[in-house]
């Protein structure tokens, strides 16, 4: 049997019913319908994209990773798709809704920036040119102003001017096919600052097109042992109950310059016992100890990618961790770029993010981060698609977002492209037509 409203076959749904004279219908058109039934409009939804000529909807029951639907639509209803799917198939009463022409274009699901550090003012630009000049890191820092200097500027930016900076921000990413983005600060003088920074992007969030996530970032401790300890204490006792009690990602970061084994473990454990979704930023990447203690806290994502070995990248896997990349900050520090294979192999949910931040370099591009992590870490254009779009939104938690099916939200980018894959084929190309958030379009180019 086969639907004979959008032409699903019987093994392709969740369920089919006969009706009178072999007559069926579908799951999914049986909800479409009984949606119709209780608002009393026929038609409904408010916008059809048609003609879109490579429709990447994520969902498992289309062909590839992407779930690639060629000659497709998008029917939009209440900000959310109501039907996906060949325009051969579409349910009857749906074609009269106002359309839009896609013009063979493809079309994806809105970008997840899945790591940023977007919450400051000012920039690093100096260092960065000292840097590429060859001036070691270590004096460019000093005559630039570092982390200090940009933490400094954003204790002396009164709040207002600072969500200005970082509203302006996020429109320069929405322009570039973003529309939801993880934020953590980082850079500020102490961790009461850092709450601060997330409350005003907080209050970005409710006046700004795209959403974000928000990360509180624990990347330092005082360098003297005694004032050391007592902060530690200070973060655990005092200030992790109040930023899990808010509902915050805790973000912890590993290596030499940032905190110890022992550090790292205490933090993980009290975060994770407060019931906070945690996340492991490993500055080293060489050993295996960043894996084994995100591994012991079970945390939900591990920052950044080194080597892994396949025992590891096998139990990350099994306990559904996400391994998110910054690939333009691995090329831009000139560091290991790491193959992936074996991880994605293994099951992990690989996702992408630009690192947006002062340094090394100030990227807002997901597309450019797409298109590196094909060219430089051995990403196929369709993974590198789906760890910006679904595998963001699995690293952030956002399990209903990142594909294009009934009842997701309608958050979609559209290419002027026939494919996906001209995201990394054509680096540096603004590709982007049209931005659409919660079915309403918010870029038109």
């Amino acid at each position: 049997m086969i639907c004979n409203f959008c032409g699903t076959r019987e093994d392709a749904a969740q369920s089919l019913v006969a009706g009178a004279l072999g007559a069926s219908i579908c799951d999914r058109c049986i909800e479409i319908a009984s949606g119709m039934v209780k608002e009393r409009l026929t038609p409904v939804g408010d916008m059809v994209l048609t003609n879109i000529g490579q429709l990447a909807t994520n969902d498992p029951r289309f062909p590839g990773i992407l779930g690639l639907v060629t000659n497709a639509v998008v029917a939009i209803r209440k900000g959310r798709v109501l039907w996906a799917g060949p325009a051969e198939r579409m349910p009857q009463g749906l074609g009269a809704l106002p359309k839009l022409d896609c013009g063979g274009r493809s079309v994806i699901p809105g970008m997840i920036d899945a790591h940023t550090h977007l919450l400051f003012v000012g920039d690093r630009s100096k260092e960065f040119a000292l840097r590429a000049a060859g001036v070691p890191e270590a004096e460019a820092i000093s005559r630039g102003g570092g982390p200090a200097g940009t933490a400094r500027a954003n204790r002396m930016t009164a709040p207002e001017d600072l969500a200005d900076a970082i509203g302006a921000r996020l429109t320069r990413m929405l322009e570039s096919g973003t529309t939801v983005a993880e934020a953590a600060a980082g850079y500020s003088i102490n961790h009461r600052d850092e709450l601060d920074l997330l409350r005003v992007a907080e209050d970005v969030n409710g006046n700004h097109v795209v959403d974000l996530v928000a990360t509180f970032d624990v990347s330092k401790l005082p360098v003297i042992p005694p004032d050391r300890n007592d902060h530690l204490q200070t973060l655990v006792h005092d200030i992790l109950p109040e930023v899990c009690g808010l509902g915050y990602t805790v973000r912890v970061t590993h290596g030499r310059r940032s905190l110890e084994s022992k550090e790292t473990r205490l933090l993980l454990t009290s975060a994770s016992s407060l019931g906070a979704r945690i996340r492991l930023h490993s500055e080293d990447t060489s050993s295996g100890e960043a894996y084994q203690m995100a591994l012991e806290a079970k945390a939900a994502v591990i920052d950044h990618y080194g080597n892994v070995d396949r025992r590891k990248a096998r139990q990350m896997g099994e306990m559904g961790m996400s391994v998110v990349l910054t690939p333009l900050t691995h090329l831009a520090g000139r560091s290991y770029l790491p193959g992936l294979r074996d991880l994605i192999r293994a099951g992990v949910t690989v996702a992408l993010g630009t690192d947006c931040q002062p340094y090394p370099v100030l990227v807002e591009s997901m597309p450019l981060a797409v298109a590196i992590a094909v060219l430089e870490m051995g990403l196929t254009p369709d993974q590198a698609v789906w760890s910006a779009t679904r595998g963001g939104a699995i690293a952030l938690g956002l399990y209903g977002r990142g594909y294009v099916a009934h009842g997701a939200p309608a958050d979609l980018v559209i290419l002027d492209a026939p494919s996906p894959n001209y995201l990394s084929y054509r680096p540096g190309a603004n590709l982007i037509w049209k931005v659409l958030k919660n079915g309403a379009v918010v870029v038109s180019g």
